[in-house]
């Protein structure tokens, strides 16, 4: 009897242990990582011009400092500058070093910032703006390396790095008012497009096309990047305007530049812009137009017909949903095409005959936002915790039974 009862004793003491690690792996969070990311991840331009990315940190604990190194392909492209970034500077001095170019072996070394004094921050914002010229034709990564981000007592915290990639597309000799296949943020001598005020760390693919814009004539720019889901934005000329270029910018959420976002199921957000502020008028533009497609696994995934997609348009504080009709039906994707009376944010969407609330939409077509999918910290986790517990009412049982 005695060592029945021993036996059941030690049984539930060995229950209790299992109960107390299971609670602990419960309540202890996974660790989290702040990360250091290329923005945008990726670009397509022309060589002959400028291209501009950013090196984007966004903390998940207080920082007091970072550096980084970079790497790039010589034959392809040269660094122009190395500008210092907003994440410290919001009411701190700092100390910025632009680090040591070398275009010879496609090298950036030693670039850091750091605010003076025991200040830390935790909103997210640009280490460094770097602006490099094209060579040649190609592709180059952009490579993070030697990255370090630390805290107020210089003691370094998990990170994770996104590195980036430039395709630059070599000019084509100019026809029916096409100058150049794609163009960069630079753009051309009347059009081109500088900053367009969208926050970087939001910007997952930049598009741009340059043209020629000449009176009368039909303009039509062209995109067929597999990340971008505009694939024509077309208008006619009213007036000779030289070489002018037209900049997609695909957002990863809602674009920063509205307040709230728009109604119906979103499936992409991007921002569109035709040359500098104030070129899209009615005294220089005419039946302005813009071609999107939406991807047909998405649409069942999500149950909704081609009718359902609209394109929704951000202008004097509002979104306006834009008549839209479709152009082609293919197996991979439907094409549809919408009149604009301009250029700014906006969102395509789908608004099927029953009311679903918006909510942001992954390139995988999923419902959920980023902040709903779980790590693979949190993944792991939560698998042997499973399995944890799975033990845990086996041992109980089992006491039970003797």
């Amino acid at each position: 009897m005695h060592d029945v009862l021993k036996f059941r004793s030690s049984g539930y003491f060995f229950t209790l242990f299992l109960f107390v690690l299971f609670a602990s792996i419960l309540i202890t969070p996974a660790s989290a990582e702040s990360v250091v990311s290329i923005s945008p991840s990726e670009q397509s331009i022309a060589t002959g011009s400028n291209v501009t990315v950013v090196v984007y940190i966004e903390p998940d604990t207080p920082i007091s400092g970072a550096q980084f190194d970079l790497s790039f392909d010589s034959d392809l492209l040269s660094v122009v500058s190395i500008s210092e970034g907003d994440v410290f500077i919001n009411g701190a001095s700092t100390i910025f070093n632009a680090g040591t170019i070398d275009n010879s072996e496609g090298t950036i070394m030693n670039v850091f910032n750091y605010p003076l004094g025991k200040i830390e921050v935790m909103e997210s914002g640009t280490l460094a703006t770097i602006v490099f010229d094209t060579k040649g034709s190609g592709t180059s990564s952009l490579l993070l390396s030697n990255v370090v981000v630390s805290n107020s007592s210089a003691v370094a915290v998990p990170i994770s790095v996104v590195n980036g990639m430039v395709s630059i597309i070599g000019e084509s000799a100019p026809s029916d008012g096409e100058m150049s296949n794609s163009g960069s943020g630079g753009g051309g001598s009347s059009g081109g497009s500088g900053a367009t005020g969208e926050d970087f760390g939001n910007i997952e693919f930049k598009d741009v096309a340059e043209k020629n814009v000449r009176s009368g004539q039909a303009i039509s720019y062209d995109f067929d990047s597999p990340g971008n889901p505009i694939v024509t934005v077309n208008f006619t000329a009213q007036k000779n305007s030289g070489a002018i270029s037209t900049t997609i910018e695909v957002l990863k959420n809602t674009s920063a530049l509205v307040k709230d976002a728009p109604n119906g199921l979103v499936y992409k957000n991007v921002n569109i812009w035709v040359g500098n502020a104030g070129f899209a008028t009615p005294e220089n533009i005419d039946l302005p137009a813009i071609g999107f497609r939406v991807n047909s696994s998405w649409m069942e995934m999500n149950g909704v017909d081609s009718s359902d997609i609209r394109l929704n348009r951000y202008s004097d504080n509002s979104w306006s949903t834009l008549e839209t009709k479709v152009t082609e039906e293919g197996e991979e994707y439907v094409y549809f095409e919408s009149l604009t009376p301009g250029f700014s944010p906006f969102a395509i969407s789908a608004h099927p005959s029953d009311d679903i609330s918006g909510s942001e939409i992954g390139p995988n077509g999923s419902s959920s936002t980023p902040d709903d999918l779980p790590d693979e910290k949190a993944l792991a986790q939560n698998t042997l915790a499973i399995s944890i517990l799975s033990i845990f009412i086996l041992a109980i049982r089992r006491s039970r039974i003797n």
